[in-house]
């Protein structure tokens, strides 16, 4: 869970929901469902996306640069993606 003040997407309204949807509409579908791992008893779920919401124009050019990096028809598959988010989040003693 971040520490920060956050809003998770379905509680936001207005510009930061319509960022939501933006960024929702760039990733590959595979990336729309929640990692099991990530939920939590309450049923929420932690990700890094909304750790961003305070300033919804960052999050958006900062998350639409990744979301292009995902792209299916680029060579890296989405477990390599993960693999290389793990050993990062590790290297950085990050939970994310």
């Amino acid at each position: 869970m971040t520490w920060i003040q956050h809003t998770d997407a379905p509680q936001a309204t207005g510009e930061l929901r319509a960022c939501y949807e933006a960024l929702g509409a760039l990733y590959p579908p595979e990336y729309q469902d929640a990692v099991p791992s990530l939920v939590r008893p309450d049923g929420a779920t932690d990700h890094v996306t909304a750790s961003h919401s305070l300033i919804p124009a960052a999050m958006l050019h900062a998350f639409s640069t990744l979301a292009v990096l995902l792209r299916p028809e680029l060579p890296l598959t989405r477990r390599q993606h993960e693999m290389i988010a793990a050993v990062v989040s590790v290297a950085n003693q990050c939970f994310y």
